[in-house]
């Protein structure tokens, strides 16, 4: 690490430095709440700190200003911010449906990661909408509360909020006005959204299609768990500064605080091989390095027939970081490691998707 660099990073304040934990969505210069980093957290009047509002009450995402989204959007058209009471809670998320839709259409659930927000979601993974207006699915963006998803770790779980059931409901709620096709539902993200969206699965068998996790490896929280099988793709980087790919606890070297530990990049393809109950031979290829610059190459294991709910498919980003392929650095390489420029993991992630749904 450079004198720069460590210098820049020994000044982040701890509070800040919980958002970095597993926070791709958050912005170097500024958060969509005006956080800036180096001078410590910043907000804006009246809004949260530390979970309270200034009277000491409960976080309430109603009563939050809203985010100017639309300044990091890659659609043609706007997202449409909703509400779905849980429990008693109000819980928010942007919906996309793109003119190119033809409802009831496919619906790809985008989850930011730990200390992100929904409002940044599509900007950190280099235009989910922009892929939506070409191939004609729904995005959704929910937002978590307190900005960490419960995703079965239980070092993460600070509040007793339900997660799942809240994605669970909203599911239902798109379903009940004819806008998804509930075959073909699928969940996405980085980071904490990764490990988020294989929980969904895990949990929602009835509801989730397919999964696609980056940046999240397999949670040792997972290992115990009943397991149906999914087609899943994971797509991990060599050089994840915060998720390693050798396994451990999660925040490397960087964060000390608990967020639990992951089983190494290839122990988690054994683990979803055996729960899909693939015993397929790999189909494996190596992606061309067409941008040499990003010092890291590809290597895709496909397994399983394409179509079927066994499939399992592992992209080894060597020399990638805690980064979303083709999306965007967030923080300095020197913190989270480089973005992958070889391919574009919404291209890839969609490719995967589609073909499979629901039986």
């Amino acid at each position: 690490m450079s004198r720069w660099a460590r210098r820049a990073f020994l000044s982040v304040t701890p509070a800040v430095f919980a958002c970095l934990a597993l926070a791709p969505f958050v912005q170097a210069q500024e958060t969509p709440y005006g956080a800036r980093f180096g001078r410590g957290l910043r907000f804006r009047q009246g809004e949260a700190q530390n979970g309270q509002l200034p009277n000491g009450n409960a976080r309430n995402f109603a009563m939050m200003r809203r985010p100017y989204i639309e300044r990091g959007w890659s659609g043609e058209g706007k997202p449409q911010l909703r509400e779905l009471t849980i429990d008693g809670v109000k819980r928010r998320y942007y919906i996309y449906k793109p003119d190119s839709a033809l409802l009831p259409a496919p619906l790809v659930l985008a989850f930011h990661g730990g200390g992100g927000n929904a409002e940044g979601t599509d900007r950190c993974a280099g235009g989910l909408a922009k892929l939506a207006d070409e191939k004609g699915f729904i995005v959704v963006y929910p937002d978590a509360i307190d900005k960490h998803w419960n995703d079965g770790r239980p070092d993460l779980s600070k509040t007793n909020y339900d997660d799942v059931g809240f994605i669970s409901k909203l599911i239902d709620a798109l379903n009940a006005e004819k806008l998804i096709d509930s075959r073909r539902v699928y969940a996405t993200g980085i980071s904490n959204g990764g490990f988020f969206s294989q929980y969904l699965a895990i949990k929602l068998p009835d509801k989730i299609a397919a999964v696609a996790s980056v940046a999240a490896s397999v949670s040792k929280s997972f290992l115990d768990l009943n397991v149906t099988p999914v087609p899943i793709m994971m797509l991990l980087g060599t050089k994840d500064t915060l998720v390693p790919w050798d396994g451990g606890k999660v925040g490397g070297k960087i964060l000390r605080k608990g967020r639990g530990e992951v089983i190494p990049g290839r122990q988690s393809l054994k683990f979803w091989l055996a729960k899909n109950k693939n015993n397929a031979r790999p189909n494996c290829s190596e992606l061309p390095d067409t941008d040499p610059r990003d010092n890291s190459r590809v290597i895709v294991e496909q397994y399983g027939a394409p179509d079927s709910i066994n499939e399992v498919v592992l992209y080894e980003i060597k020399g990638g970081g805690h980064t979303w392929p083709d999306g965007q650095q967030y923080l300095p390489k020197t913190i989270i490691g480089p973005v992958c420029r070889d391919f574009n993991g919404n291209v890839a992630i969609w490719n995967f998707f589609e073909k499979h749904a629901l039986r």
